[in-house]
């Protein structure tokens, strides 16, 4: 009798049985890397948001003139940029106001020529929402005014800090060159 080389029925049903569960564990893997992959996109699109913000804040800032005023009465500290070459609307010079509105926690920055908060009705001015369920919105101008420290936290975010260095300063006050201080008389 001669022997035919070959697979048996119980060999064919254990290889496929194999065969499923290598299937199914590959398929839990590739689920488990689409919802990941489906989660960090989310993330990506609320961050790059919040980035955006942060890059305008950081360019408004660093393109000011040396007239940057901070606000720190609120719980949110308000910036007051008097005059900033970043204009997101074509101004030549634009004032540009940062603050947290206290409704919904919003940052808000708001850009224009002459203007004064709270508006009025002839002002015309650009409202962008910058940023909503703010934490933590504060500025810090160093002693010598050459530096701000700026800090943002939104709700379920990582805070971003973000320093800008050598700012410019207010131009030296002229003084009177022609003038020689002259000894006082003595007067007797």
């Amino acid at each position: 009798m001669r022997y035919k080389k070959g697979f048996t029925l119980i060999e064919l049903l254990i290889s496929i049985t194999l065969l499923s569960l290598v299937l199914m564990a590959l398929y839990k893997s590739a689920d488990i890397l689409r919802n990941s992959n489906i989660h960090l996109f989310e993330y990506l699109q609320t961050s790059t948001k919040s980035l955006k913000g942060s890059r305008t804040l950081f360019m408004d800032i660093l393109k000011a003139d040396h007239n940057i005023t901070i606000n720190t009465d609120d719980k949110f500290h308000r910036l007051i940029l008097e005059n900033t070459r970043n204009s997101l609307y074509g101004e030549a010079q634009a004032k540009v106001i940062w603050l947290v509105y206290k409704e919904g926690k919003t940052l808000l920055r708001v850009e224009g020529g002459e203007y004064d908060l709270p508006l009025k009705n002839e002002q015309n001015v650009h409202i962008d929402v910058i940023a909503k369920d703010v934490e933590l919105f504060k500025i810090y101008k160093s002693k010598k005014k050459t530096k701000i420290l700026a800090m943002l936290k939104l709700k379920r975010q990582e805070p971003q800090i973000f320093m800008s260095q050598n700012l410019q300063t207010p131009p030296p006050k002229n003084r009177d060159q022609n003038k020689t201080n002259k000894p006082k008389a003595d007067v007797k």
